[in-house]
């Protein structure tokens, strides 16, 4: 193994077939490599690095250490029961973030997805879903 492989273990690499440099959110920027990522709809500058390895350490360590906080789930709202999902972030069926401090609460009607509007709060969307 290389050095920079021994630098790094422990850390698994997110491997990209899609990206040039082999790793996900890595890419070459003259003649050094750059790490990104996505947070709430904003993208995050993780550095500069001398190897494409380095860079996928450091992306490797912001994804493997960052845990959103747990969303406050209200049950109830304007008098409805509202739809909980534990399988999204928002905590609600039919809510998905859509830009930073908006929602989208989207529903299907004969199977195609119909959008119920955009919402300040995932609870205000949950209402409308």
């Amino acid at each position: 193994m290389s050095n920079d492989g021994d630098k790094h273990a422990g850390l698994r690499l997110h491997l990209s077939s899609s990206c040039s440099t082999g790793y996900k959110c890595v890419y070459e920027h003259f003649g050094r490599f750059q790490a990104k990522r996505w947070v709430d709809g904003k993208e995050v500058y993780l550095g500069n690095f001398d190897t494409a390895v380095e860079a996928a350490a450091a992306y490797a360590r912001a994804v493997g250490g960052f845990q959103p906080p747990p969303p406050t789930v209200v049950t109830e709202s304007e008098g409805l029961r509202l739809h909980l999902s534990t399988s999204n972030t928002t905590g609600y069926a039919g809510v998905t973030f859509y830009r930073v401090g908006q929602y989208h609460a989207r529903t299907r009607v004969d199977g195609r997805k119909r959008t119920l509007g955009v919402f300040d709060s995932p609870v205000e969307a949950a209402v409308a879903y």
